[in-house]
């Protein structure tokens, strides 16, 4: 039986704006968010191991190094499937069967949320 409430309670909070959101945009505010930086310090250590960070680190366009590193991920499925498993391997069982009814969706978000992490560094 996996500690549902030991995992949530683990997950730094993060400042909502209150508006109405469908199920994903409250799942992605609510559960990837907080996953996403609780894990920051793991994503940068595994992302400091790729040579691309240097290259596209060098690139001063913001909108040609998003353009760069969403290219990578779309045609590096082992890289983001391991960004995606160190994620939903801090869902709760719940969470982990809305990921299941819902996965390209969430997929797709969870892509773009690392984007934005990754070129924060």
């Amino acid at each position: 039986m996996r500690p549902n409430d030991t995992l949530k309670n683990l997950r730094p909070l993060i400042q909502k704006e209150n508006s109405e959101s469908n199920e994903l945009e409250q799942f992605q505010n609510e559960v990837l968010r907080p996953i996403l930086k609780l894990q920051h310090e793991i994503f940068q250590i595994e992302w400091s191991r790729n040579p691309v960070f240097e290259i596209l680190q060098s690139i001063e366009n913001p909108i040609l190094q998003r353009s760069k590193l969403a290219n990578l991920l779309s045609k590096t499925p082992g890289l983001v499937h391991r960004y995606i498993g160190m994620i939903i391997g801090l869902f709760s069982e719940e969470e982990f069967q809305f990921y299941l009814r819902n996965k390209n969706a969430v997929d797709k978000r969870i892509k773009e949320l690392l984007i934005t992490r990754l070129l924060s560094y």
